[in-house]
Formats: structure tokens, sequence, C-alpha cells
């Protein structure tokens, strides 16, 4: 089991306790399945989902006392059933404001980028759009610290403007951590499409400066590679490439290609664990 499923697990049985699954007295057999591993990963230098840092704060990982319900005298974390319902009550307060903050992040991150882009198109009668998703393969068990690390550096060499950024007029990114993909980012680029032509090209080398930052040890998904924008252009919903400015279908798609990066309704993204003062959008 890796960094990234551990996490997830702990969040999700934490969920499972505050939504009423298990009865109170059995809490604490089910917590300590997972007190070494926990121990094992817990880092203090960073800010883990609420979920994650009850489960640490509840089982004293590392010798916190903000919880006061263990007695020496039970086995129970809990003095009692409403001592439990109390605690699980605040928790999924707190969760669900967590995830609401997120959310919030995200439609201001849309609102910006959006923004950006009409100011952009009524300067340029069209522009360049080119997506590429960074990451490592889910079996390199990458922590955020690594992760975050190799994201500024292509950060800084995109704000230097050299290479395949030299025309980039303006960017976005965004950092997630799912399921099955672990820690990965998105990254949007827009071109002078006047200038600049060749959205796959760019996108591939945006990916082979990723490869390169990561000693090989990282994995990339350019979007614009011609089968999956063929899928989209099928469907009438490409909004990536080449978009013209009197094309209002093109202007259209592109508006929610660029809604993607700060999409709210996507389940169970949001990061579990990050670098005090890190940020996830940008």
């Amino acid at each position: 089991m890796n960094h990234n499923e551990i996490l997830i697990q702990i969040e999700d049985l934490m969920l499972d306790i505050c939504s009423d699954k298990y009865h109170w007295k059995e809490v604490h057999y089910l917590l300590e399945d997972y007190r070494q591993i926990a121990n094992d990963i817990y880092d203090p230098d960073l800010e883990y989902s609420p979920m994650l840092q009850a489960y640490f704060d509840l089982m004293s990982i590392y010798g916190s006392s903000r919880l006061t319900c263990r007695t020496s005298s039970s086995r129970s974390l809990f003095h009692s059933q409403s001592n439990f319902i109390n605690f699980c009550d605040d928790l999924l307060e707190e969760h669900q404001a967590f995830i609401k903050k997120h959310k919030r992040q995200r439609r201001r991150n849309f609102t910006t980028l959006k923004d950006n882009f009409e100011a952009l198109l009524d300067r340029h009668c069209k522009l360049l759009l080119v997506r590429v998703d960074v990451s490592y393969p889910y079996e390199a068990d990458i922590d955020i610290h690594r992760f975050n690390a190799d994201l500024q550096i292509l950060r800084k060499r995109i704000s230097d403007r050299r290479h395949c950024f030299k025309g980039v007029l303006d960017y976005a990114w965004a950092i997630e951590q799912g399921r099955d993909k672990s820690y990965h980012c998105h990254f949007l680029f827009i071109y002078n499409g006047s200038k600049h032509m060749s959205d796959g090209y760019y996108a591939e080398q945006v990916g082979e400066m990723w490869l390169n930052i990561t000693h090989g040890d990282g994995c990339y998904f350019s979007c614009n590679r011609k089968g999956y924008k063929d899928s989209y252009r099928k469907q009438g919903t490409l909004g990536i490439g080449m978009i013209h400015r009197n094309n209002e279908t093109e202007v259209k798609n592109a508006l929610n290609a660029i809604n993607y990066l700060a999409k709210t309704d996507k389940d169970d993204q949001h990061l579990r664990a990050k670098i005090k003062g890190m940020r996830c959008f940008g």
C-alpha cells in the first residue's frame, strides 16, 4: 500500500465512522489497524485534511493533546456515546467547511482564468490552447515534497519564457490528488495563434521538459494529441488547439476546457496532505 492509498483509506475510514457506520465502542480497534503505517508517514511539516488530522490527533500519533476523550481505564477512545456523536458532528462540519473552501477557491480560479482568456481574445484574433497533465506513475509512490519541488522547477522555467514556453501569453495550473492518479497537476498554456500553430508539438515539448526535470521518473498526458482531439471534435466539444475569436462554438468550448481546471464537482480531488503555505492553483 503506497503513501497515497494510506492517506485516502484513513480519510475514508474516518468518514465512515463519522457517518455512523460503526458502533462507537468499536472505533478504537478500527483505527488501531492503521497506527503503525500512520506513524510511519506522519510529517509535522504538512497540513492534513480535517479527517486525517483528526485521526492523528485521536491516536496521539505525535503526542497531541487536542482531544481529551481517551481514558486509561478503557479501551474506548470516547467516554460515552454522546461524546462520540459530538466528536463526529464537529468533525463532519469541519470536513464540509474544508470541501466548500476548496470549491470556492476553484470557482475564483475559474473566474480569473476566464477573464484572462477573454482579455487575450480581445487582443488576438486567434489563440492556441495547450493542455498537459504531469504526474508520476502511481506505483512510484512519490510524496508531496518531491512533487512540489519538481513543479516549482517547471513553473520557474515557464516563468522564464524560454524554449517551448517562449511564446506563452498566459498559463494556469491546478494540483489535485486522486484515488487512481495520486498527486498530479493540470496545465493550460495559451499562445498567440497568429504566431504558433503546432499545439501537439508544444504539448509534447512540455511533457519532455517534465521528464527531464524528474530524471525520467515522471509521466505526462498531452490532451492535444490527434486521437484525443478527434474524439472531442466528433462530439462538437473540442476546446483546445486553435481557437478563433469569431467562432462562437470554439470560444464556448474553450471556456469549458478552461473550466475543467477549476471544476467544482470533481469528487475526491482535494489534497489530503500539502506543504504548509503551498498553493494548489495558479
